[in-house]
């Protein structure tokens, strides 16, 4: 247990231990409930974007997007993450880590402003492109103040003030994104939308940081410390490099040899797919910091909790696979309009992406919160040059099929050197028999699916049809026991932030 010192600075007080599993649950639920509705407005907002800007003005902004993504990740270095962990293991170390992170990320970002738009001059994009590479830049220095301080929050457990920020960003986004795209200033709206959204993300998240007692941060800068600092992030930075690098260059390979249009029809479905995978993102982004804490106590009980966790994503993520892609030409026509079909055969292969995302996600982020954050950085470095190498290869004869079958092969041997690092770790193996059943279930889901679609239904019923097939399969095959459910809820009582 937690011990501290009483007033009288006699007798150690024990404070109560904070349970793992409710703690990630509430600052789950806190990041979901409060993200829901905007993610339902941002899932709207993005298809309203793709039909306004079309396959050409989608496939502008994802070069824009993917190159300054691609070689942003060179001016961050895994600073933020490593602070996270950090101060999520010791608290007392905020004070000596923020301002050094700020200072580091705002030389790393002059640095890369210059250096990105210098390198896409030389690229040969074309002026309205290197203009928007130039302009979207531009944010990693609003991000060196903006990171450093969500980095303290999320630290702090505090998720609830960390999603918060977000709504606000997302809503001021979405809401100057949709009236400079009405004023048609193209895909660089989007971009603008940010220098208006960020500074008051900012202002809110020194409110909640004062309000909350995590300080006032007085300013201290030591860059005698900064070399141990950098060399202490570089594992974070490498996995961060890797997967930005996994993410965006099929994009800009893809750019360099095939039209805008057919960047756009593959950026509408890897968008789909991404959109599908952040309705985890709320567990994803709270576990980090508690299982870091927790594991330092009670490595047992996170291997426990890594296994449930695993089973419970699996849960959806296969019968949306089989789905999506049995529906997938109707479903981007239902969204996007028939001139974003040729998506469909796209969404076809990538939608298979999301149970693999959703497991190396998760993988990485355990690897990063006990301790085993050098073999992740090397897994994620090995996938991303596999993914370069077969991109730079394939995509020039078959474009964005090529680009599709990559990225499902890349985040394939992801997972399974994910799986190979944490099965003895975390007892992986128990697992087996659970997964091939919720594999049975999304297969026979897929039947009911494929043979109710030939009846030409409407999607949505179709859809309909096959989530209450999968809802009786899961409870047939005991994938879901209802009495445990009810029983985990009964135990969550939200109350004030823990100490």
């Amino acid at each position: 247990m937690d011990t501290a010192t009483s007033v009288e600075g006699k007798q150690p007080t024990t404070k109560p231990t904070r349970a793992l599993g409710q703690i990630i649950l509430r600052n789950a639920l806190a990041v979901f409930t409060g993200g829901l509705a905007i993610r339902g407005l941002n899932f709207l907002f993005t298809i309203f974007m793709i039909r306004l800007l079309g396959e050409v003005g989608l496939g502008q902004f994802a070069v824009v997007t993917a190159f300054v993504g691609l070689f942003g990740v060179f001016f961050e270095l895994g600073l933020a993450q490593y602070v996270e962990r950090s101060v999520a293991q010791d608290r007392a170390r905020t004070q000596a880590l923020f301002w050094n992170l700020v200072a580091l990320r705002l030389i790393l970002a002059v640095l890369g402003v210059a250096i990105i738009t210098g390198l896409a001059v030389v690229w040969g994009h074309e002026p309205e492109i290197v203009f928007g590479i130039s302009l979207f830049s531009l944010t990693f220095i609003l991000a060196a103040v903006l990171m450093p301080l969500m980095t303290v929050l999320s630290a702090n457990e505090r998720f609830d003030l960390v999603t918060l920020g977000q709504v606000i960003n997302q809503i001021v986004s979405i809401v100057v994104g949709a009236i400079f795209l009405l004023m048609g200033m193209g895909f660089l709206a989007l971009v603008y939308a940010g220098f208006v959204a960020m500074p008051l993300q900012i202002i809110m998240c020194i409110w909640a940081i004062r309000r909350y007692r995590l300080g006032p941060l007085p300013f201290q800068v030591t860059p005698s410390t900064w070399g141990d600092f950098i060399r202490a992030s570089l594992p974070f930075g490498l996995t961060s490099l890797a997967l930005t690098f996994n993410f965006n260059a099929d994009t800009v390979i893809l750019e360099m040899f095939r039209d805008a249009s057919e960047v756009g029809w593959y950026n509408a479905s890897y968008r789909l797919v991404f959109t599908l995978v952040n309705v985890a993102g709320a567990f994803l982004t709270v576990m980090t910091p508690s299982i870091a804490r927790e594991y330092v106590k009670d490595p047992a009980h996170v291997r426990a909790w890594t296994r449930s966790s695993i089973r419970a994503m699996a849960l959806p993520a296969l019968p949306i696979a089989v789905g999506a892609s049995l529906l997938s030409t109707p479903i981007v026509i239902l969204l996007y309009g028939e001139s974003f079909a040729p998506a469909g055969e796209v969404l076809a292969i990538i939608c298979w992406d999301i149970p693999l995302l959703l497991f190396t996600a998760f993988c990485g982020n355990v690897a990063a919160a006990v301790g085993l954050e050098r073999p992740a950085s090397r897994i994620y470095i090995v996938s991303t040059v596999l993914n370069i190498v077969l991109n730079l290869l394939f995509i020039p004869f078959f474009g964005k099929i090529a680009a599709a079958v990559i990225t499902l092969v890349t985040d394939g041997l992801t997972m399974v050197l994910f799986y190979l690092l944490l099965r003895h770790h975390m007892e992986l193996a128990e697992l087996t028999p659970v997964l091939l059943r919720t594999a049975l279930a999304a297969i026979l889901m897929g039947v009911v699916v494929w043979a109710v679609q030939a009846l030409g239904l409407p999607v949505p019923v179709v859809i309909a049809i096959g989530a209450a097939t999968y809802a009786i399969l899961a409870l047939v095959l005991r994938l879901v026991d209802i009495s445990v459910v009810l029983q985990a809820l009964r135990r969550f009582r939200p109350h004030s932030r823990e100490a």
